[in-house]
């Protein structure tokens, strides 16, 4: 019996990752493929066409609006429907036939902490990145990340992640990472926050000993990413914020001229979360004149 209550042997377990990676190639040669369309329009206007390329270490797929075109693909790679329904991959119209759980939009594989592709998060026409994958034996959504085995390369050399909402953000801080010197990793939690499993998985990943959360969005939003902190700070050492003024976001800021020096510049002048108060705004800079005078050996949060 496995951690989440369901009976798997290792060669089910083996087999539903195995399903789970046919689908992740499946969604990357649709997307390859494409020329036209939504999803390709949604990466230029972001910023990140950089994905489209086949030496991407981003495997951004796409699930095409299509009734059964990954099932019948996977079934004649010999994938029973009893081994998609378990992967997350298939579901039972009302009419009883088999269909895709995943169409039209934008995918990127979830990681778990042996780095087995487990389950997808989907990014949809609205531009919402959810999690897309159900509770499974292999997937639960507070074990999972994305972006972490992408940029492993990054994270082993001592790239300091920083956590972001929105995937195309995580995108972007790692384009602006690999092009000044690999000091930076973008790591999306797509909407649903980050769990104390995430936060130690992803020090597993890194060497690093400081991590930076980008507060964005309303206040809500601003809220709960900065409840990440507290967390992050039971396996990290140095952990910082960063607030970014509203309606504004990394993608949108590594577009402009110097983009990639600005976010840079910014991560840069990251803070403690003690040099940020709750506003009704979200959580605002202090001012130097406001800020308490430091504890002397005090942990550094």
């Amino acid at each position: 019996m496995d951690s989440q209550g369901f009976g798997l042997s290792i060669d089910e377990r083996r087999r539903l990752l195995e399903a789970n990676a046919a689908a992740a190639q499946f969604f990357r040669r649709e997307l390859l493929r494409a020329t036209t369309g939504w999803p390709m329009e949604y990466l230029r206007a972001h910023g990140v066409e950089s994905v489209l390329s086949v030496d991407s270490p981003w495997k951004v797929g796409y699930a095409p609006r299509t009734y059964s075109n990954l099932v019948d693909h996977l079934h004649k790679q010999g994938f029973g429907y009893g081994t998609l329904v378990r992967a997350g991959l298939l579901d039972w119209s009302e009419h009883g036939d088999a269909q895709d759980r995943h169409r039209d939009k934008l995918m990127l594989v979830t990681h778990d902490q042996r780095s087995s592709m487990v389950g997808f998060v989907g990014i949809g026409r609205d531009g919402v990145a959810r999690s897309a994958s159900p509770l499974t034996a292999i997937h639960r959504r507070s074990n999972v990340l994305v972006g972490a085995v992408e940029q492993r390369d990054l994270l082993v050399g001592g790239a300091v992640p920083v956590i972001v909402d929105e995937p195309v953000d995580a995108i972007a801080v790692s384009d602006v990472g690999r092009q000044t010197g690999g000091q930076w990793a973008g790591i999306p939690v797509c909407g649903g926050g980050l769990s104390t499993a995430q936060a130690r998985m992803l020090r597993r990943f890194c060497t690093s000993d400081k991590v930076i959360v980008v507060l964005a969005g309303s206040e809500a939003e601003r809220n709960q990413s900065a409840g990440y902190l507290l967390d992050l700070a039971f396996f990290f050492d140095r952990v910082r914020a960063v607030g970014l003024p509203a309606g504004e976001s990394l993608a949108g800021m590594a577009q402009r001229e110097s983009g990639v020096e600005r976010v840079h510049d910014l991560l840069l002048k990251s803070r403690p979360l003690m040099t940020y108060r709750a506003s009704g705004s979200g959580f605002v800079a202090l001012r130097k004149a406001d800020l308490p005078p430091p504890e002397p050996g005090g942990p550094e949060l």
